[in-house]
């Protein structure tokens, strides 16, 4: 008998918008891990500017510090996007949550997010539905080392009715297929924004910040995976636009996951912060028009900025 899986493994490839290609930039990734990843203020501005310019339809970037939070991060951030806005004011992107374990218990902590949107055009907040083991490194004897990060049912709910009550798209970011049931609650119940999409996030082994091979949370990168994570939203009661992030991939071959995710009308996110190799330091702007040329050998369309704005509610 025919499983769901089965179902995707053998679907006709068919999409209804062109792909959206990402570029995000630094994440908590290091000169150590890539020499080529932006850290500087000016490594910042180049990134975004070179990668936008070559047709990214977003920028993800971090700012210099996760611990910050509110007024502080958003005072980070504008260190060089002002800049940024100033050069290319259309620019579509948009920031990362914050330290979880410093976020007071009255707050959400997408506090900066409310400040990038009314100054700096931020229309789009990342919503990470659970907890998850972050493995950074092990001990002498074979014990994972790490910290757990993500946010509670509590924090996931204000982080909601934050993103609701500013019309600000959500990018429901699903570690794991528990965080996918956690963000279909609300999609189901219509508890959106214009906008909001999906984004699976596949991890290598390296994880999601390690540089050894040691394993960590999430789904691994294959083809099985994504049509797992395809059958759980067939089941939503809304169809939102989907991505997939490749982590920590290593020396994996990650076109046949791409290949496949722009065939079935998914989009890509791509970039330093996800990227992690021990024998090769690719640029962002390599990385992105890697993602092109598979769309190209698809045969899709690449989203123009203005495919962008359309999809993602962007003003």
């Amino acid at each position: 008998m025919a499983t769901a899986l089965d179902r995707f493994a053998e679907m006709k490839p068919h999409w209804d918008e062109p792909v959206l290609i990402e570029s995000h930039q630094n994440g908590v990734r290091t000169k150590e891990m890539n020499p080529n990843t932006p850290i500087t203020d000016d490594e910042l501005y180049e990134d975004a500017i070179r990668c936008w310019d070559a047709g990214a339809t977003a920028i993800h970037v971090h700012n210099s510090n996760f611990d910050l939070q509110g007024k502080e991060s958003f005072d980070d951030y504008m260190k060089v996007w002002n800049r940024i806005l100033k050069d290319r004011p259309d620019i579509i992107w948009y920031p990362t949550t914050c330290n979880n374990n410093l976020v007071r218990p009255e707050h959400c902590g997408l506090e900066h997010v409310d400040l990038l949107n009314k100054h700096a055009n931020v229309q789009i907040a990342v919503v990470d539905t659970g907890v998850d083991m972050f493995v950074i490194d092990e001990d002498a004897e074979g014990y994972s080392q790490g910290r757990a990060y993500g946010w509670d049912l509590t924090q996931v709910a204000a982080q909601v009715k934050f993103c609701r009550a500013r019309d600000i798209a959500m990018i429901w970011g699903v570690y794991e297929p528990g965080h996918l049931r956690v963000a279909r609650h609300y999609v189901d119940r219509g508890m959106f924004t214009s906008g909001t999409n999906w984004d699976f996030y596949f991890v290598g082994k390296y994880g999601l910040t390690s540089t050894k091979p040691i394993g960590t949370c999430g789904m691994e990168p294959s083809l099985e995976s994504l049509y797992y994570y395809l059958d759980m939203i067939s089941q939503a009661k809304h169809k939102l636009p989907w991505f997939i992030s490749i982590w920590g991939e290593g020396d994996y071959d990650y076109r046949p996951l791409m290949r496949r995710t722009i065939e079935l009308g998914g989009h890509i996110k791509t970039g330093l912060e996800l990227h992690y190799s021990p024998h090769r330091n690719p640029t962002n702007l390599e990385l992105l028009q890697e993602a092109q040329e598979i769309a190209r050998e698809v045969g899709r369309p690449i989203a123009t900025q203005a495919d962008a704005r359309r999809i993602l509610n962007i003003t």
